[in-house]
């Protein structure tokens, strides 16, 4: 087939707004949040029916606890320590989760309602279940985007854009130079229901040697056992099932296949086990390809999908605690972990995130950390432990060359020479929030984003509750 070009057409404009934010992502909600709070007129566009991305549509329930330092000083601030709040809350057990190192663990459904409330009462409009289908650039900026509804294509006009899809689309739409990650790694989670996690916790208290300790998280089994009564929430590390006798167990059997079509490593098993709900989510499989290919998506979630069930299997016959579990649900969106982020005039690296490393134009601060593998078993997995002291995010990473008008709001698309650097949940809220925050300014102040008063933009970041 020939390409096609499409008609000319007249598309009618649904209304105009200081800030859009595209992608309703944990970096999107609190970009929107942060904007509307600073008293800019904001719109939140999500493709999905609920906000939350990654952490909701993408059943990826719990964040890496990465608030607090080595010595346990809180040095991440504002609306991401107050999302993880919220979620903890509505899980059941508020605050408790400061004084733990593990991941903060919580209830997904209740997680879309905790999202939707903040950003309700912040003021932002929301458009659910909306695509950003096209940036509209003029002179170089970006005057808003085009979206797909249920009603056809509509304009919608924007004096700054933030993109907080977390794939850079508005920024590769709008001819903002991109690098695409043409190998990145993709995981489909699910959940299993009617679990009883007490029994699933209290077999690694009977045998101590089959919890992984010092994987992803840099604690002991006890640590993880005291966050378990005090919150009901318990983490199984990211790689641990291949330490797992009992996944070795059903490899050797032949009930667990080292693949499952594009799907490999099935026993790295990372899980997010609830009490109150007597849910477990899984994270188990991965794919490389490159994430914006929707051949290599659609098949990825396709034998996600078939993994689960596999797996469940497993789960049921070998692992206490599952034998009356059943596959609760698949995640409606894969696990992208990188795939386009920003090339910007000035990036992000790594030895920015060490301990006290400060920056003139701070728009939020984030807890870095050092990996190192300290589990002796074969082929173990790191560890992440988190720095003594903060770092600062550069406003500079969040900024595209050749485009005005338009801000990075999601941690994996910022300017950076790897995309991994801020993907992390509580980061890419920080990022989030410096991006709506000078959005809203720049928009108030007629100032195009690379002149923005940063000075103003720190003292609205203060003003909600982030310490620089």
């Amino acid at each position: 087939m020939t390409p096609i070009i499409e008609a000319a057409r007249e598309i009618p404009v649904r209304g105009d707004y200081d800030v859009i934010v595209c992608g309703g992502g944990l970096g999107g909600t609190a970009a929107a949040i942060a904007a509307a709070r600073a008293g800019a007129k904001t719109l939140l566009i999500e493709r999905n029916g609920f906000l939350g991305g990654v952490a909701t549509a993408g059943m990826c329930c719990s964040i890496f606890n990465c608030y607090y330092t080595s010595d346990r000083r809180l040095g991440t601030t504002g609306i991401a320590v107050e999302v993880a709040d919220a979620l903890a809350e509505a899980t059941g057990y508020g605050r408790k989760w400061h004084r733990h190192k593990g991941h903060i663990i919580y209830d997904i459904e209740r997680g879309k309602l905790v999202l939707e409330a903040l950003v309700d009462e912040a003021g932002a409009d929301m458009l659910l279940q909306t695509w950003t289908a096209d940036a509209l650039v003029e002179d170089g900026a970006a005057q808003g985007v085009v979206v797909e509804t249920k009603r056809g294509r509509e304009a919608i006009g924007a004096k700054i854009v933030v993109d907080a899809t977390g794939d850079a689309d508005i920024a590769a739409r709008a001819g903002a130079p991109v690098h695409i990650r043409p190998n990145g790694s993709h995981s489909l989670c699910f959940r299993l229901g009617n679990v009883d996690v007490d029994a699933f916790v209290a077999y690694f208290r009977d045998h101590p040697d089959q919890f992984p300790e010092y994987m992803d998280v840099d604690w002991t089994l006890d640590e993880a056992l005291a966050q378990y009564a005090d919150c009901g929430t318990f983490l199984f590390p990211h790689g641990g099932g291949m330490q797992m006798e009992a996944f070795q167990q059903a490899r050797a059997n032949g009930d667990l296949p080292e693949a499952v079509g594009t799907q490999g490593t099935t026993d790295a098993c990372q899980m997010h086990a609830l009490r109150q709900t007597s849910m477990v989510h899984v994270i188990t499989g991965f794919t490389r390809f490159d994430g914006l290919d929707p051949d290599g998506i659609s098949r990825s979630i396709h034998d996600g999908r078939r993994m689960a069930f596999i797996v469940a299997e497993v789960y049921r016959k070998y692992i206490a605690g599952f034998q009356n579990a059943f596959v609760a649900g698949t995640a409606a969106n894969l696990g992208v972990r990188a795939s386009r982020h920003l090339d910007g005039a000035f990036q992000f690296t790594a030895s920015m995130m060490n301990a006290g490393v400060r920056q003139p134009d701070a728009v939020g601060r984030g807890i870095g950390w050092e990996t190192a593998v300290k589990h002796p078993g074969p082929n173990a997995w790191a560890s992440q432990a988190c720095h003594s002291d903060s770092f600062d995010v550069p406003y500079r990473c969040l900024l595209p060359r050749n485009v005005d008008g338009l801000l990075m709001g999601a941690g994996r698309s910022i300017s950076a020479d790897n995309p991994w650097l801020l993907r992390a949940m509580a980061l890419t809220m920080v990022v989030g929030q410096g991006a709506g925050v000078a959005a809203a300014v720049a928009a108030q102040t007629r100032s195009a984003p690379r002149e923005v008063n940063i000075a103003a933009v720190q003292d609205e970041l203060r003003r909600q509750g982030v310490t620089l």
